[in-house]
């Protein structure tokens, strides 16, 4: 029994630093871009939500002209590509935020004049997308399958890891206490 113990147990350290040192480098990415992603409001990595005065809902311009507004600045002011990706209404604040589909840019724009407040460059949505692994997707192709792949590999390498470590951890004791016994 002890035995076997100690041939996984080397198996499993071999494993271990093999995987490891494969995927470190995955590893720091996802644990460093989690922890920007998690303080992208403290460290300024969006824009700031500008405020203004039209809070009243019957005021409002529709959602075709904020798209059509947002559509020709983009093209001609920022000359970007102008598909929208979505569009976030901030009642309380009477704005709405436009993000585009194929760039990082934001516009927000007041809902009741349509007249464009900020336009900043959202430097959380690229870093999620480095967490993510879509920015493969996001600069090579137009599916998602490069997404697909990269989760579903660093996720069962990181469960693999958390298991040998655990192993690696539990083992030894395991082996110490058979020799004691024997």
């Amino acid at each position: 029994m002890s035995s076997k113990t100690v041939i996984f147990t080397r198996l499993y350290r071999k494993l271990h630093r093999n995987v490891g040192i494969i995927f470190i480098g995955f590893f720091l990415l996802i644990s460093i871009s989690g922890f920007l992603i998690g303080l992208k409001d403290e460290l300024g990595l969006k824009p700031e939500t500008k405020s203004t005065n039209s809070l009243n809902q019957s005021n409002w311009i529709s959602i075709q002209s904020l798209d059509s507004i947002a559509r020709t600045f983009a093209s001609g002011e920022l000359k970007i590509d102008s598909e929208i990706d979505r569009i976030d209404i901030r009642p309380d604040k009477g704005i709405a935020k436009i993000l585009f589909k194929n760039n990082f840019q934001e516009l927000q724009l007041d809902l009741e004049s349509g007249e464009i407040l900020s336009v900043e460059k959202r430097a959380d949505n690229f870093i999620e997308r480095l967490h993510d692994g879509s920015i493969i997707d996001f600069y090579f192709t137009e599916s998602n399958i490069s997404t697909i792949t990269y989760v579903s590999i660093i996720s069962l390498s990181l469960v693999f890891m958390i298991y040998s470590g655990y192993l690696l951890w539990a083992n030894p004791r395991k082996i110490r206490r058979n020799k004691k016994t024997s």
